[in-house]
């Protein structure tokens, strides 16, 4: 059993290396472009389509193969998407920003998953894509946790340590420590236990949970 033991641990250590070199190299390419990227993060094969400068990601943020960072517009004062401390973004999930996107402290999102806090106009008699976009800040809030393929649009605000159901889509604000589900989202019912940031075992722990979001 022990013999297994060193040998699995060996074999994850040669997968994991590489790949934290990859992420180093990474993290150095988006500070110089303009990012602010906060120390001890995990940042694997996303995408930046532009504005680099819109986009602060705190300390030991993890961000999983295919993330999207996509921000809109001319380049404003203070950033458009905002990523808290400890925060894990499993795979294929977006985020869609032209106002202000904030991510709080410790949040699990499942893959999958698109975050915005804009849409087009729709008046009559004027193509959809010639009218504005209609932008209104959206705020997720510290300990959430949002399932897989799960969507909040705009002007939504998410308590602290809410859930997110998978494949929710939420339109209107949730409150601290309410689980919401369905499409559009509703209130199933709140969280008895409260986890505090003193509670988590850390970046790693949020990776592995990230898993099981899906």
């Amino acid at each position: 059993m022990a013999k297994h033991l060193f040998v699995d641990d060996l074999i994850n250590r040669l997968i994991r290396y590489p790949r934290a070199a990859a992420s180093r190299i990474r993290i150095v390419r988006l500070r110089l472009l303009g990012a602010r990227v906060g120390r001890k993060c995990w940042i694997r094969r996303i995408h930046v389509p532009r504005n680099p400068w819109d986009i602060v990601i705190d300390d030991m943020v993890a961000l999983d193969d295919e993330v999207v960072l996509l921000t809109t517009g001319t380049r404003n004062a203070g950033p458009r998407l905002r990523i808290g401390r400890r925060t894990y973004v499993n795979r294929f999930t977006m985020f869609d920003a032209s106002a202000s996107i904030t991510v709080g402290a410790q949040c699990m999102i499942g893959p999958y998953c698109y975050i915005t806090d804009h849409d087009h106009g729709v008046a009559e008699q004027v193509p959809i894509s010639a009218q504005a976009l209609v932008e209104a800040p959206v705020k997720v809030g510290d300990n959430v946790w949002i399932g897989a393929h799960a969507v909040i649009l705009k002007g939504v605000s998410i308590g602290d340590n809410a859930v997110i159901g998978a494949g929710a889509v939420v339109t209107t604000d949730v409150g601290p420590g309410e689980r919401v589900a369905g499409v559009p989202a509703r209130r199933i019912d709140a969280r008895r236990q409260i986890v505090g940031e003193g509670q988590t075992d850390g970046l790693a722990r949020n990776r592995d949970a990230g898993a099981r979001l899906r």
